[in-house]
């Protein structure tokens, strides 16, 4: 192909040029790392973009022979402002409250499609086959299989089945070693084998001290709220919105202390500490918000974060300032984000 090119459309020595090569679905082809190498090593100004769908495959062999070689980047879903602009909609964000039901309603079935460019025009049934057969068990049953050593990939599907029927699942292994009737150990692996495919989002229990962190108990998420969907259609929107905020702050950390008051979110940037939780509900209680003030307070966190279903206020508390702002104000959410700890969104 390389010397066609260079041949037919160059008409000029690939070492005198700069050239760009993409490769999509790279791990299809057989010993490609090694060619790759190769191709790298004999033409200096060669640029190669390689891409694949199954991670599992691509990365693990690039890390292991285009060691030094390789920069690596991981292309996601389109977030909400890009599925907008794939559907035409046109949408004042500096206006949210007069388009609140339209936001409402692409705000819904951009959850289920998860951003997947391909899923937009899909009905519920169709969304639901594609991701459940051509997504997510063609990574579980083929995928993870062909890269580590397992016997029970069905055991990965039920442990995606459990994580979509209680998103923010608590990582007890010893409780669902009992219920799969499977070693911890088995289940600790598998977990980490979704993790490093990209399902899963697995958070760890706040402290400023990591290696207490890693001891405590961890929770787990699905990776993309299309996935809760596809396995648990009847999934309660609250939960799927705090999943939603979950894989978007791309958030590592929650909060669960000694009184078992519990944070959602614990969101670190530059050496800043921002709790989220979110509550969607019709009530809002002021004795909801005590926990984060606490945690605050203990933890120097200068300001806080409510998503809500509708109720839009600010506490302040001791000089600690706490917002309360509707999840379908997406781009207010955006905007208050990056004031507090510079996130990128």
């Amino acid at each position: 192909m390389i010397a066609e090119y260079e041949t037919d459309v160059l008409r000029t020595d690939l070492l005198d040029s700069k050239v760009y090569m993409f490769l999509d679905e790279i791990q299809k082809l057989e010993e490609w790392t090694e060619k790759i190498k190769i191709l790298y090593d004999l033409y200096p100004n060669l640029k190669i973009i390689v891409s694949g769908s199954a991670r599992i495959n691509v990365f693990k062999e690039t890390r292991e022979s285009l060691a030094g070689r390789l920069f690596e980047f991981l292309v996601k879903p389109l977030d909400f402002d890009e599925y907008l602009l794939f559907k035409e909609k046109q949408i004042d964000v500096n206006r949210e409250t007069v388009y609140r039901k339209e936001i409402i309603r692409e705000f819904s079935l951009f959850l289920k499609t998860g951003g997947f460019i391909e899923a937009i025009s899909l009905d519920d049934f169709l969304l639901k086959k594609y991701f459940r057969e051509s997504l997510l068990e063609r990574v579980v049953f083929v995928d993870i299989p062909a890269t580590f050593k397992l016997s029970m990939p069905e055991i990965m599907l039920k442990l995606l089945s459990i994580a979509a029927l209680w998103p923010g699942l608590y990582l007890d292994y010893n409780s669902l070693s009992c219920d799969l009737k499977v070693d911890k150990r088995t289940i600790s692996n598998y977990v980490s084998y979704l993790e490093y495919a990209l399902l899963v989002q697995k958070l760890y229990n706040y402290s400023r001290n990591l290696l207490t962190s890693e001891k405590k108990i961890k929770r787990l998420y699905l990776s993309n709220t299309a996935f809760s969907y596809a396995l648990n259609p009847g999934v309660d929107l609250s939960m799927v919105l705090e999943q939603f905020f979950v894989n978007f702050l791309e958030a590592k950390f929650f909060f669960r202390g000694p009184r078992k008051e519990e944070i959602d979110i614990i969101h670190i940037s530059d050496d800043k500490v921002l709790p989220v939780e979110v509550k969607i509900r019709e009530k809002f209680k002021k004795k909801d918000m005590k926990p984060i003030f606490r945690f605050m307070k203990k933890n120097r966190a200068k300001k806080g974060l409510i998503i809500t279903k509708d109720l839009e206020a600010s506490y302040e508390e001791n000089n600690l300032k706490l917002l309360a702002i509707p999840y379908w104000k997406y781009w207010t959410i955006c905007r208050c984000l990056k004031q507090f700890c510079a996130i990128r969104v």
